[in-house]
């Protein structure tokens, strides 16, 4: 894999602010060709340091302006079906195993702040192995990206 150099950090720094951003737009800033600029695109794509290209869109365009964190205590056999099965959900935009006595995070959206023990009735008490569940709601949000920074 390529080392990524200055030139690269600043190819990544514009589409983080503009993922829609041309290869030329970028080739003007970084002083490269257009076909340069293509290229090391396509090679950061190819060494996994560019996982995709996607719109960020608010749950709210959804109707589902209530943001939940749940931390999910698991038998420990029972990790990976939990993890799977709360993957399947479509309000849950985020899974992910961590250190600690908890063992999942997940991250729900949903409409409203009453229905936060109906869906958790719904969709979590029933998976089998879980032990505990705390459930935390968003009041506000100061910064979300998928990049550092």
């Amino acid at each position: 894999m390529k080392k990524i150099d200055e030139t690269d950090m600043k190819i990544l720094e514009i589409l983080k602010k503009n993922g829609r951003a041309s290869y030329s737009e970028i080739a003007q800033e970084v002083h490269l060709s257009r076909v340069a600029v293509r290229d090391r695109i396509l090679q950061m794509v190819d060494n996994g340091v560019i996982v995709g290209f996607t719109a960020q869109i608010s749950s709210k365009a959804y109707d589902k302006p209530v943001s939940i964190f749940f931390d999910i205590e698991v038998e420990p056999r029972d990790l990976s079906g939990v993890a799977v099965e709360l993957s399947k959900i479509e309000d849950v935009a985020i899974v992910s195993q961590h250190t600690g006595m908890s063992g999942i995070h997940a991250h729900a959206y949903i409409d409203k702040v009453e229905n936060i023990s109906s869906f958790i009735e719904k969709n979590i008490y029933c998976i089998k192995g879980i032990k505990n569940v705390h459930t935390y709601v968003l009041i506000k949000n100061y910064k979300t990206n998928a990049w550092l920074c």
